[in-house]
């Protein structure tokens, strides 16, 4: 069963929208920005379900949409040899010769105007198209196949735990039949949930049971044993397709609950991580129900899954319905890869009716779907989100930084994306497409200050608005002096000063620290490359090294170089300004600001009193939750700048 068309004329919110889809295509994804009604398309398509025999009930928070005032159709394709009881109970029927096997459900419920009807497809005569129809709905209604599976969003996995009266009610079960099939079908996925666990026992048990009755009987006729038959090999086959490393090995009867192998190590279900448990409870799903055949609805299969597992399973559930349909509400950008652009439909809202009256194919938009790209996320649902790039890579943790730095909400998304150029290219990038598309994105970018001038910072801001940060790196921001006497004193350090340990850990690495500044002046790009024995010379030495002979410390890298006397002295001269500049700033108050932040950080964590720099860190970020006068002026003006994206 797949669907062909699906027009809504007036339904909620949506108005004049219309989608035509490729027989062919078994994977659907429908995307847009929240509110534009991803999750009533698919009650739209479970109600439409439901009156077609597909599914025997429909349970919708929202209610039934045919109870709303409506006017739409949709048609449905049912293939060959997806019904037994409708290819061969009704080949006889002088009409089903003529049928294209589509059925098409036309509503309409507005004032004056009110008509339901569903017709057989290829049938000109309405009269027997509209019997015939009802036939085969009823044929299906009768049916003892699951064509029909509904997941909705309201899916988490608390720890359920079990009284030995749900337990041997669930052992009474009879888990094979049309009510524990067909007839939990179309189930709210908190009802699912509430009886896997109960299903997997009961099934556990009632096989155990038959298999060791099977084994008496054969012992006492002298027959060879029943051989063991694994009802749960599909479902751990399936999970494995998904989880290559988590291995389903049964039911625990004493705990009640499901157990799991990962790699040597046995979990329970509750033990499991978020993602897991998703995986493991949906590939669940589909093998209790057997759908094969049918329509499978899943509203944000991306919930509790990171990008790659997204892809994984969304490619494992293409191969999953193999005469059927799947349809996807996601704002996933890994679920649309994997499904297509051309099987993704993009909701769209109309801003001055407020009417959700347009849908597209994604690969009708390429500049779109080149922004959704370029962004990391659906271009169709960004328009209540924030993008900032920042420096660094992903695996460092930069956004969980930033994200605590800032004190945002969820809609602000960081996105690590290299060096300062980087950042600079893809904000300049993005604005660009989403000119182009016409699409409003709020989108920004935040870089080190490093060695940058006034006019560098002024320039990044009036012509890309970047925001530099007034420090050399983010970990600067965590050496304020004040915050730092603070956790001193908290520690029991009060005759510690901050501004010594920053001196004394700056001093440390002030080698590093002039050489750096000298190879980012434009004097020092016109020199050959610069060798990597003096860089190792030259960041090797302390204030103490450096100020005891300033010329003769010069001079040592200087002749490490390599340079002709030109360039050698071209180099002297810039390493003496840089000498210069960080003994003038090495006792001002704003040395923790300039001063090598990640490097000088790591060295007075302990000193302040605590194991290592995540955990100063973790201290500064709690100091500054509980209050917030303890707060950097550097730290207020980077909220302002996300705050006003």
């Amino acid at each position: 069963m797949r669907i062909r068309t699906i027009k809504i004329n007036k339904w909620r919110h949506f108005e004049n929208i219309a989608v035509a889809l490729d027989n062919t295509a078994p994977l659907i994804c429908i995307v847009g920005a929240n509110g534009t009604g991803k999750s009533h398309l698919l009650e739209l398509i479970a109600a439409c379900a439901h009156r077609l025999g597909l599914s025997p009930g429909i349970e919708i928070p929202r209610g039934d949409p045919f109870a709303d005032p409506h006017d739409f159709f949709l048609q449905f394709y049912l293939a060959e040899a997806v019904s037994d009881a409708i290819d061969r109970g009704l080949s006889s029927n002088p009409v089903f010769g003529l049928w294209d096997r589509t059925l098409t459900i036309r509503s309409c419920n507005i004032p004056d105007n009110v008509v339901e009807r569903i017709e057989a497809g290829g049938v000109t005569d309405e009269r027997h198209s509209a019997q015939f129809a009802s036939v085969v709905v009823e044929t299906l209604r009768r049916s003892k196949d699951v064509h029909f599976l509904s997941l909705d969003a309201d899916r988490s996995y608390p720890k359920r735990n079990l009284n030995i009266n749900e337990v041997a009610q669930a052992y009474e079960i009879d888990w094979s039949t049309l009510e524990y099939t067909r007839g939990r079908s179309f189930k709210t996925s908190t009802t699912l949930y509430d009886e896997w666990i109960k299903y997997f026992l009961a099934q556990e048990n009632q096989s155990g049971t038959h298999l060791i009755q099977g084994i008496r009987r054969a012992q006492k006729e002298g027959l060879p044993p029943p051989a063991f038959n694994d009802h749960f090999a599909e479902y751990a086959a399936s999970l494995l397709k998904v989880l290559p490393h988590l291995l389903f090995t049964g039911v625990d009867s004493k705990k009640r609950t499901l157990l799991f192998d990962t790699t040597g190590l046995e979990l329970s279900f509750n033990q499991l991580s978020g993602g897991e448990r998703e995986i493991a409870f949906l590939v669940g799903q589909i093998d209790r129900f057997g759908l094969r055949q049918g329509i499978f609805l899943i509203d944000e299969p991306e919930l509790h899954l990171n990008a790659d597992l997204i892809r994984t399973w969304v490619g494992y559930l293409t191969g999953t319905v193999s005469a059927g349909q799947i349809w996807l509400a996601t704002h996933s950008l890994e679920a649309v890869e994997a499904a297509g652009q051309h099987a993704t439909f993009i909701l769209e809202r109309n801003e001055r009716t407020r009417k959700v009256d347009s849908i597209a194919r994604l690969d009708s938009r390429p500049v779109l779907s080149a922004l959704s790209r370029a962004v990391g996320t659906p271009a169709f649902s960004i328009s209540q989100l924030r993008f900032i790039f920042i420096e660094g890579e992903e695996s460092v943790g930069e956004r969980e930084r930033f994200r605590k730095l800032t004190n945002v909400p969820q809609n602000v998304r960081f996105m690590e994306c290299g060096s300062c150029n980087e950042v600079v290219r893809r904000v300049s990038t993005i604005k660009g497409l989403a000119n182009e598309a016409r699409t409003e994105i709020r989108i920004g970018g935040v870089v080190d200050q490093d060695f940058r001038c006034r006019a560098e910072v002024e320039e990044l801001a009036r012509a890309h608005g970047i925001f530099v940060l007034p420090v050399h790196e983010v970990e600067n921001i965590f050496l304020h002096p004040q915050t730092l006497s603070f956790l001193l004193r908290q520690n029991g350090l009060e005759n510690v000063s901050s501004t010594d340990l920053i001196l004394g850990a700056a001093d440390a690495r002030a080698g590093s620290w002039i050489f750096q500044h000298a190879m980012s002046t434009t004097s020092a790009k016109a020199l050959p490359e610069i060798q990597s024995p003096v860089k190792d010379r030259a960041k090797s030495l302390s204030w103490t090294n450096l100020s005891a002979d300033v010329p003769n410390a010069i001079l040592q890298i200087v002749r490490l170089s390599g340079y002709g006397a030109c360039e050698q002295k071209t180099l002297e001269q810039i390493l003496t300004v840089s000498v210069q500049l960080y003994a003038s700033k090495r006792e001002a108050p704003d040395l923790w600001k300039i001063c090598e932040g990640k490097q000088v950080l790591n060295g007075i964590a302990r000193a302040v009193g605590f194991a290592d720099k995540p955990a100063l860190i973790s201290a500064v970020f709690a100091l500054w939750q509980r209050d917030s006068t303890q707060v950097p002026e550097e730290v207020t003006a980077l909220r302002s700048y996300v705050s006003a994206l």
